[in-house]
């Protein structure tokens, strides 16, 4: 069913819509606006009706299109591969990558470029979940950071002076830029203590 947006306001984060095109999957409480509007309007919050029916999913793949530009070609690449994606890609029920998730991961990329002199690329792979992942590898240390619903989630591993393998953990908001840098620094040796809470 289409979703029509007719020229109605946004009030707060609030869309009005007729009643008539109140769409199944909008599963939200509703109430009649009280400022005495025509008894066919109804109001529902911004943030419970279904993204994609709403053109807000393709949107921000729009976005990932038009940031993922900024990257080297073989992660453009890489960020298309993982975006196609179907429903149970790996055979055994892995859900779809979401688009934000892909957003996120991209303006990371991009920050770590425009922050870190030697950026160097990772391995990009998607997880069943429908997150992904981005992965360093050294000959002393690795680095994963792992898109998460609350955030990221961050693994290093090091192996000490006697070859013994270390491995550390961490996690920071999605948005926390000088922190992921922080964690990518310890990867490559700048910083000799793994980032604390």
């Amino acid at each position: 069913m289409n979703v029509a947006f007719n020229s109605y306001p946004m009030l707060g984060n609030r869309f009005v819509f007729d009643s008539c095109v109140k769409p199944s999957a909008f599963v939200v409480e509703h109430r009649l606006l009280n400022d005495s509007p025509p008894s066919s309007r109804v109001f529902y919050p911004a943030v419970s009706f279904d993204l994609t029916r709403a053109g807000i999913s393709q949107s921000i793949d729009q976005i990932v299109v038009d940031r993922v530009a900024d990257l080297s070609v073989s992660l453009r690449q890489r960020i298309e591969e993982i975006s196609r994606l179907p429903r149970n890609w790996d055979g055994e029920g892995a859900g779809t990558i979401k688009s934000y998730v892909l957003a996120d991961v991209v303006e990371t990329l991009i920050q770590f470029e425009q922050r870190i002199g030697c950026f160097k690329e990772p391995f990009i792979a998607p997880t069943r979940d429908g997150f992904v992942q981005m992965e360093w590898h050294g000959n002393r240390r690795s680095l994963e950071i792992e898109a998460v619903a609350e955030g990221w989630v961050l693994v290093g591993t090091l192996i000490d002076v006697n070859n013994k393998r270390q491995y550390l953990a961490g996690e920071c908001e999605r948005s926390d830029f000088a922190k992921l840098e922080a964690f990518y620094h310890w990867y490559v040796g700048e910083e000799w203590i793994w980032p604390s809470q």
